[in-house]
């Protein structure tokens, strides 16, 4: 029998409605539960399923540097798995995106041999196909952190649906209540001018958080960006702003017809 786990579950964006049935068994049948959830209300339900529910909050916002904040959480859930527990860990949204630390706790664990599983939940990618109406195998689909794509010099397909993560902190390395995006997103819309034009259409969007509530959907132009206040929940929705050729010599080797 296994005398200790460790279960990485996501909440979802959209308080209960998103939460699978297997991630709730888990959240109330752990030995412990560490949660860091931005909902009150979530956060409620968890300590009221599992007494032993602790929330990790005061480590995400223990030291100025967020990459040391979340070093500490990896380092607690560590701490928690070894003292012979069946331990579950509830992340906003989808366990994997943009939730390093108990990502990497589960790969430490596994080294350490112990039982380690993610289970998958909604992110706000999902919520964004979903409200956009965007089918992302319809023209391929690009989806970058907002800094990474400056620092690495990414490429973008234009002809591709773009989504770019954490636009609001654009270089942040602190958390995002300390940090000033107005030098970052113009550093943002200059980079992306290079491929698009700045009257063309993008969508800052933010997927609504409670059941009947409707998601913040902003149209705007390119242009406009360093002239909103972005929300930090926003993601940056860039549609296809041309339409890609087809390669006739492909369409041959596969046999596709396209006069049929």
């Amino acid at each position: 029998m296994i005398d200790a786990s460790l279960t990485v579950v996501g909440s979802g964006i959209k308080f209960m409605s998103q939460l699978t049935t297997e991630a709730k068994v888990h959240i109330e049948q752990s030995s412990i539960v560490l949660y860091l959830v931005n909902e009150p209300a979530m956060k409620q339900w968890i300590q009221k399923v599992n007494p032993c529910a602790e929330s990790l909050d005061d480590y995400y916002t223990k030291y100025k540097l967020r990459s040391d904040c979340y070093q500490a959480i990896t380092l607690y859930i560590l701490e928690t798995l070894r003292k012979k527990q069946h331990v579950c860990v509830v992340l906003y949204g989808h366990p994997t995106v943009f939730a390093k630390p108990a990502l990497d706790a589960v790969i430490q664990a596994k080294q350490e041999g112990y039982f380690a599983r993610i289970l998958p939940g909604i992110s706000t990618e999902d919520c964004l196909f979903a409200d956009l109406l965007i089918d992302p195998g319809s023209k391929g689909c690009l989806s970058f952190e907002a800094t990474d794509l400056l620092i690495h010099k990414r490429k973008l397909d234009i002809s591709c649906h773009v989504i770019l993560w954490q636009v609001s902190v654009v270089g942040a390395l602190v958390h995002a209540r300390l940090h000033d995006n107005t030098n970052g997103i113009k550093i943002l819309l200059e980079y992306l001018n290079q491929f698009y034009k700045l009257d063309h259409q993008v969508t800052l969007y933010s997927a609504a958080q409670y059941p009947g509530f409707e998601s913040l959907i902003q149209k705007v132009m390119l242009k406009q960006l360093p002239e909103i206040q972005i929300s930090r929940t926003s993601t940056l929705y860039i549609p296809p702003a041309q339409e890609v050729l087809s390669d006739r010599e492909m369409l041959n080797l596969l046999g596709i017809n396209v006069e049929r």
